[in-house]
């Protein structure tokens, strides 16, 4: 027999609540595995007169596309998302286009096959 597994297995705690404990923790385990794995997704499908303008996030400032362009969002819950992007283009006024994005889609397959509509129209600098 080897005597440090002996030592190493062994406890002070009865049978039963060492069982108890070994359930208890598997089932923690999977409750926090299953809670990760829900992933929602939204898409818009944004567009501007004229084309060709840059699609900007303006919570963390990344370029998303031009114009026309698709793109989607993914977040942990089914709570509708606020958006606000900036569409910019050469000649043209900024304009900022804040809309809420429903969540409802379980892939993003799904979510680009659906997208919200976001429309905007540029006005021209010096009209």
């Amino acid at each position: 027999m080897n005597k440090e597994f002996d030592r190493a297995n062994s406890s002070t705690a009865p049978k039963s609540v060492r069982h108890l404990a070994s359930k208890l923790l598997i089932s923690l385990g999977v409750l926090v595995a299953l809670s990760g794995c829900a992933s929602y997704y939204g898409a818009a499908k944004i567009s501007s007169v004229p084309a060709g303008a840059e699609v900007i996030n303006l919570k963390d400032g990344t370029i998303l596309g031009v114009t026309p362009t698709t793109v989607w969002w993914q977040d942990g819950n089914s709570d509708r998302q606020h958006i606000s992007l900036r569409i910019k283009l050469d000649g043209y006024y900024d304009k900022v286009a804040p809309f809420w994005l429903s969540m409802r889609h379980q892939s993003q397959g799904d979510a680009m096959a659906s997208p919200q509509v976001v429309d905007t129209v540029l006005q021209q600098r010096g009209d």
